[in-house]
């Protein structure tokens, strides 16, 4: 009712006027604001160009103009009224919604015309904010393989002959009868020819999308799931697994693939991302939701697992500046050859997970491609990625209870330092070997399956923030020592990924040096130098993997030097969140009742500090962040709100909080989370019945 008598309010020549008809229009893509030039405003979806005059570098060279966007005529909206969109959007424009399931809280707005969504998207501003509401578009996308010279056409990333150090080490796992049965690895790419001969036989089609075809995919399809014993080329390295596929594209489609069957899928590989040109890059606010909502809920709780394609830059680029591979959600796989080194495309960067083989070196992969054909020279992490996620079926069949986050744990704890000798090892303040370019390791698939036989799941997660840290510094130019900021934190967490939130405004990026060092003494290299003309830090999220397994306890510190001269810019903020686990143990662990309308039921909390003051919280939004510093803690959903009073934990850390659910709450989705100061338990979700 609100937003309707808004609507009334405003002028009649600011509702439903068109858009200036001019191709030249500027498009808020939610992972992107700029000038377009659209190449067909009154289509359902348009190619488009990015207009890159806000690019300029110091020198005044603007960059010639981006090709390879494509505009869409549907607007991502975040709101979970959709009656009330609907009823404003309609009357802005010939328009149906329909909510965007697999990130909760947003909703799609079907327009007629590209035009039509960006007069949809322009209006919708006023009633819920610029960064609520952005047109779906696809940005240019890079499949992360390169061709390279023919290898020898046999499969020497599974069993190395010449060199045996330098593959995946999977016979020993195969030899034990793991060879993922039971798991269902998705393939997010372009397509995969479903009815190629060495594919078919483990193709899932229930937990797969329609839609074309690609040789891409159809390479990452057969490194990670190809059948065995069939008479036809390689096999996968989870030969006993099924495989699915999903689509990248629009931010739209995105999301879809993230969320889609998760009852099913259990790994999702991706051998995609942003071009790898050394510039930084962000992911939608809806597609980072349904990542989130996707390791919340996926595989009934216990979280879709996701690889990606570390990028294919070299050191030009960083991982970290990839939103989707650098996130803690994902597994960033990078790429070595068959002589156990860096691949020579290989992205450094402190958000690199682990690496695995591909070309690079000397021999490329052999995989299928095409209808019913087979390639010796595929490569990039684009082959790394799918190996990865291979593995990670192998260790899901030898423990089908593991999380999300304990196949990332599986996989560091379980990987092999390849080239030894490489001088940038290090041992960070956990006792963990870590290189900028390999991560943690080599996946070893043996050693991942002998530990995620005996392995104890990690206690639920927990997240430390700072807060936003205020700095409004100058930035000196072209100044070697910059200016640093160091947060103390007060809570002791096992810590498995950092995450700095930045904002800088400084009209060339590229030319800062950006630094996070823990307590330990640990560096991580955050960015580069490098010719990287965007503005701004705009709540950009760096993450590190080098401080895993350390203690979050004291102070964490970062960095900003600008290594240029010619553009002053200035230190916003920040924001240090450190996710983690408890040290003691088993940690704060609420349980999840059945909860059905009209009905009584009861929540229980254990593992807790004996004689705490406990509380529980609950959201009808969904998951989320919500710092609540009093108590040194992050909840992980979104508007929470405090259920009952607070009770005081027993003598053994447990507590009872009782529940009446009301006679029309059927079919209402709740999440719960436990909490004392400086802990919170696991989030559960579900339905009432």
């Amino acid at each position: 009712m609100l937003i309707s008598l808004i609507l009334l309010a405003l002028p009649l020549a600011q509702v439903g006027q068109a858009p200036n008809p001019s191709a030249l229009q500027w498009v808020d893509t939610g992972f992107d604001r700029a000038l377009f030039e659209i190449a067909e405003p009154q289509a359902a979806a348009s190619p488009a160009t990015r207009i890159n005059d806000d690019l300029a570098g110091k020198d005044g060279i603007i960059p010639p103009p981006s090709a390879g966007y494509t505009l869409f005529a549907t607007v991502i909206v975040e709101t979970w009224d959709g009656a009330s969109l609907q009823q404003t959007a309609q009357s802005i424009a010939e328009s149906w919604v329909e909510p965007l399931l697999p990130a909760p809280g947003f909703q799609l707005v079907h327009a007629s015309t590209v035009a039509d969504a960006l007069l949809l998207a322009r209006d919708l501003e006023a009633f819920y904010g610029d960064e609520a509401v952005y047109l779906d578009a696809a940005r240019p996308w890079s499949t992360r393989a390169l061709p390279s010279d023919p290898g020898f056409g046999n499969q020497w990333h599974l069993l190395n002959t010449s060199n045996p150090i330098a593959d995946v080490n999977v016979e020993g796992a195969w030899n034990a009868g793991i060879t993922g049965q039971g798991v269902v690895i998705g393939v997010t790419d372009g397509g995969v020819y479903s009815t190629h001969p060495d594919l078919a036989p483990n193709y899932n089609s229930t937990a797969s999308l329609s839609g074309g075809n690609s040789n891409h995919g159809t390479s990452c399809a057969g490194i990670a799931a190809a059948a065995a014993n069939n008479g036809q080329g390689g096999v996968g390295a989870a030969y006993g697994a099924q495989w699915s596929k999903q689509y990248f594209g629009g931010s739209s489609t995105n999301v879809t693939a993230f969320g889609y069957r998760n009852d099913i899928n259990d790994i999702k590989t991706n051998s995609w991302g942003p071009i790898d040109n050394g510039t930084i890059s962000y992911m939608t606010s809806a597609e980072r939701t349904a990542l989130e909502n996707a390791v919340a809920s996926g595989r009934g709780g216990l979280g879709e697992v996701f690889t990606w394609a570390a990028g294919n830059g070299g050191t030009a680029d960083r991982v970290e500046y990839d939103p989707y591979a650098s996130s803690r959600l994902t597994i960033a796989v990078g790429a070595i050859g068959d002589l156990d080194t860096r691949a020579w495309y290989n992205e450094p960067g402190s958000s690199m997970t682990v690496v695995t083989q591909s070309d690079g070196n000397n021999r490329g992969i052999y995989t299928t491609t095409g209808g019913a054909g087979y390639t010796s020279n595929f490569g990039g992490t684009s082959a790394a990625s799918p190996l990865g996620a291979g593995v990670a079926a192998l260790v899901l069949e030898a423990n089908p209870a593991l999380t999300w986050r304990d196949v990332k744990a599986v996989l560091i704890e379980s990987a092999r330092k390849n080239d030894p000798n490489n001088v940038n090892w290090m041992v960070n303040g956990a006792g963990y070997d870590v290189n900028v370019h390999y991560g943690f390791g080599s996946i070893d698939a043996d050693a991942a399956v002998q530990t995620a036989l005996t392995w104890t799941n990690l206690p639920p997660e927990q997240a430390l923030s700072s807060g936003v840290v205020a700095v409004n510094q100058t930035i000196p130019d072209n100044d070697f020592n910059g200016i640093s900021q160091t947060v103390n934190i007060a809570t002791d967490i096992v810590v498995e990924a950092v995450e700095v939130k930045l904002n800088v405004s400084h009209t060339n990026i590229g030319d800062l040096f950006v630094k996070l060092i823990s307590p330990n003494g640990v560096n991580s290299i955050l960015a580069r130098q490098r010719g990287d003309t965007t503005n701004n830090f705009n709540n950009f999220i760096f993450t590190s993997m080098r401080q895993w397994g350390e203690s979050s306890l004291g102070n964490w510190t970062v960095e900003i030097h600008d290594e240029s001269n010619g553009v002053v810019g200035t230190w916003n903020d920040f924001t240090l969140t450190i996710y983690g686990h408890d040290s003691a143990g088993q940690g704060l662990t609420l349980s999840s009742p059945t909860l059905t309308a009209g009905a009584s039921a009861s929540f229980q909390v254990t593992n807790g500090t004996p004689s705490a003051t406990t509380w529980m919280a609950y959201s009808l939004v969904g998951p989320g962040s919500f710092s609540i510093p009093s108590l040194g803690v992050t909840l992980g959903l979104s508007n929470p709100q405090q259920l009952g009073s607070a009770q005081t934990a027993d003598s053994l850390g447990a507590a009872t909080f009782p529940v009446t659910v009301p006679a029309n709450a059927t079919g209402t989705s709740y999440w719960m989370q436990a909490l004392q100061a400086g802990k919170v338990s696991n989030l559960i979700s579900g339905t009432v019945l």
